[in-house]
């Protein structure tokens, strides 16, 4: 496989991290949605539908990581050799990323600590 230009390289991840920042952000959303629908007593259906949204994204980023693997990988090796505004580019977009995940557990945990106090309340 021929290296990639800094640049080209660059962009792919930068690429991969938005699309990311979108997706989880839809996860996001979608957990916030499910601890309000549990907390107004829906029902199962509807928490399942929540549930294989988040699934459906959560697949979605697995394939995109998947096809960026090499990138990811080259980018990895070749760093240290890029500019220092380019890598504080790349670390930026993945610390939106990164924070993103991090509201999402945040979020998830709230929604198990419910479930768990509806299961005592039982």
């Amino acid at each position: 496989m021929a290296t990639r230009p800094e640049g080209e390289l660059l962009q792919r991840l930068l690429g991969l991290y938005a699309e990311e920042r979108q997706i989880y952000g839809q996860v996001l959303e979608l957990s916030r949605q499910q601890g309000e629908i549990m907390r107004q007593g829906a029902g199962l259906g509807e928490v399942r539908q929540v549930l294989q949204k988040k699934k459906n994204c959560l697949e979605i980023i697995g394939r995109l990581e998947l096809m960026e693997k090499r990138n990811k990988q080259e980018w990895e090796r070749r760093r240290q050799g890029f500019s220092r505004m380019n890598r504080n580019r790349l670390q930026n977009a993945l610390d939106q990323v990164t924070g993103l995940i991090e509201e999402i557990l945040t979020c998830e945990e709230a929604n198990d600590l419910y479930l768990i106090e509806q299961a005592r309340a039982i």
